[in-house]
C-alpha cells in the first residue's frame, strides 16, 4: 500500500497549497519512472505508470474543490483543471492498451482453466485473441507517440513539473493541508454513497462502474492525504480495494461482451457465446461477492471511521 503523502514528504500544517505542489511534483515524476519501461512494451510498468498518473488525475480534482467549499482561488482552480485535462488525455492512451491486456488474460484465463484447452485450440477465442491484439498494437502506436511527444523538451513532461513547483507562488486564502483533507474525503464518501443503489440487481452496469470509480478515489484520497489522519490508513485502504476489484471484474466483463458484440455482431462463434455466458455467471457471483464486503464494512465501521476523519 502506498503511503504518497508521506513519500511526498507533506506535513499536514504547512500550506494545502504547497501540499499539492510536493503531491503533484511527487506523483508526476514517480509516474515518469516508469515511461521508458511502458514505452518498450513492458506490461508492469504500463500498468504501474497508469496507476500513478490515475492518483494524479484524483489529486488534482481534489484540489479543484466544489464551489460550497473551494479550497483554493477561483483562477488557480481553472489552471488545475486545464492541467488535470492534458494529463487525462495522456492517461486515456495508456488505459487504452492496458485494457486490451487484461481483456487477452480473461480469454487465456478462460481457454486454461474452463476449457482446459490452449487458446490456440479454439477457433473463435483465438479470432477474437487475434482482434484484441490488432487492436491493442493500434492503441500502442498512439501511446507511445503520445510519450514521446511529452518528453521532447519543454514538453508536458518538463512544462508540468515547471507548473506543479511554482503553485506555492499563487496568491490564495491561507489553509492547512489538514483542513482541505476536512474537506475532500466526506466529498469522496458522498460520492461512494450516492452509487450504493448499484449493488442492486436490477442496476445498471455503469453505475457499479461508477461505485467502483468513485471507490478508488476514497483510497487514492487517503493514500495522499495519510499524514492528515490519526488512526493508520492500511487496513481501511485494504477494504477498499477489495471491493474495487470485485466491481472492476464485473465491469472487466461488461467490457468483454461489448468488444465481441462489436467484433461478431450476429455472427458470433459459438465458443465466443459460451465464454460471453460463462462470464454473465460470473458477474452475478461477483455481485454477490461485493454485497458481502460492502455489509462487512459497515460492520466493521469502515465508513463510520473515516467519517470521523
Amino acid at each position: 500500500m502506498a503511503d504518497i503523502a508521506q513519500d511526498a514528504q507533506i506535513s499536514p500544517d504547512e500550506s494545502a497549497v504547497s501540499g499539492a505542489s510536493k503531491l503533484f511534483f511527487h506523483l508526476w515524476n514517480a509516474a515518469w519512472q516508469h515511461g521508458e519501461g511502458t514505452a518498450s512494451g513492458d506490461a508492469d510498468a504500463l500498468h504501474d505508470m497508469r496507476v500513478d498518473l490515475r492518483r494524479l488525475r484524483t489529486a488534482m480534482s481534489n484540489f479543484e474543490g466544489p464551489k460550497t467549499a473551494p479550497l483554493l482561488s477561483k483562477a488557480l482552480r481553472l489552471e488545475i483543471r486545464g492541467a488535470r485535462a492534458e494529463i487525462g488525455k495522456m492517461g486515456d492512451k495508456l488505459g487504452a492498451v492496458r485494457d486490451f491486456d487484461v481483456l487477452e488474460d480473461y480469454v487465456r484465463g478462460y481457454a486454461k482453466k474452463q476449457l482446459q484447452t490452449p487458446v490456440e485450440e479454439v477457433p473463435g477465442l483465438l479470432s477474437l485473441l487475434h482482434s484484441l491484439q490488432e487492436e491493442r498494437a493500434d492503441a500502442f502506436k498512439l501511446m507511445v507517440k503520445a510519450l514521446k511527444r511529452a518528453q521532447k523538451e519543454d514538453g508536458l513532461r518538463e512544462e508540468f513539473g515547471r507548473w506543479a513547483l511554482g503553485l506555492p507562488a499563487a496568491k490564495v486564502e491561507p489553509m492547512a493541508y489538514r483542513d482541505a483533507a476536512k474537506i475532500i474525503l466526506p466529498r469522496r464518501l458522498d460520492e461512494v454513497f450516492s452509487h450504493e443503489g448499484s449493488l442492486h440487481e436490477e442496476a445498471h452496469p455503469e453505475e457499479k462502474h461508477e461505485l467502483r470509480k468513485s471507490l478508488r478515489r476514497v483510497r487514492y484520497t487517503l493514500e495522499t492525504m495519510s499524514v492528515c489522519f490519526p488512526k493508520p490508513i492500511k487496513p481501511m485502504v485494504k477494504k477498499l480495494v477489495e471491493m474495487q476489484d470485485v466491481l472492476g471484474e464485473i465491469q472487466d466483463r461488461e467490457v468483454l461482451k461489448a468488444t465481441t458484440t462489436r467484433l461478431f455482431g450476429s455472427k458470433m462463434p459459438a465458443d465466443v457465446a459460451e465464454f460471453n455466458a460463462h462470464g454473465t455467471r460470473r458477474e452475478e457471483e461477483l455481485l454477490g461477492e461485493v454485497r458481502g464486503l460492502w455489509k462487512k464494512a459497515e460492520a466493521g465501521r469502515l465508513w463510520l471511521d473515516l467519517r470521523a476523519f
